[in-house]
């Protein structure tokens, strides 16, 4: 099954737009170029992903060296801080025990289309 989400226009401007998926909310955003859909509970309290912001984070390093890397990949959940890698949904902290579901998203003439198949498939 499909879900139009709306033109890409719109989507880009806004940057997220939450859609629902047999009755549970999925956040489907653009970034840059790219488009991503995952569900929009955080799996740790329940906030809205979508009301999270999406940046970097710090990456592995030497010792007492902060490196940023990861840009535009981490979804960081609005209530906790929770961080999430947009491509596959896993926690940057926990990959093995939590994460996020993700969902195909397209775009076809214009329009943003979500597919409940569940994996992810560039835009």
């Amino acid at each position: 099954m499909d879900c139009w989400v709306g033109t890409l226009e719109d989507l880009q401007r806004e940057g997220c737009r939450v859609v629902e998926i047999d009755g549970r909310p999925v956040a489907v955003l653009s970034v840059g170029d790219e488009l991503f859909a995952v569900s929009n509970r955080c799996p740790h309290m329940g906030a809205p992903m979508c009301a999270g912001s999406v940046g970097g984070t710090l990456v592995a390093s030497a010792p007492q060296e902060f490196v940023y890397g990861r840009h535009e990949r981490v979804l960081r959940c609005p209530w906790h801080g929770w961080e999430f890698d947009l491509e596959s949904g896993r926690s940057l902290l926990e990959p093995r025990r939590v994460g996020l579901r993700v969902f195909m998203v397209t775009c076809e003439d214009g329009q943003v289309v979500l597919h409940t198949g569940g994996a992810r498939k560039d835009g």
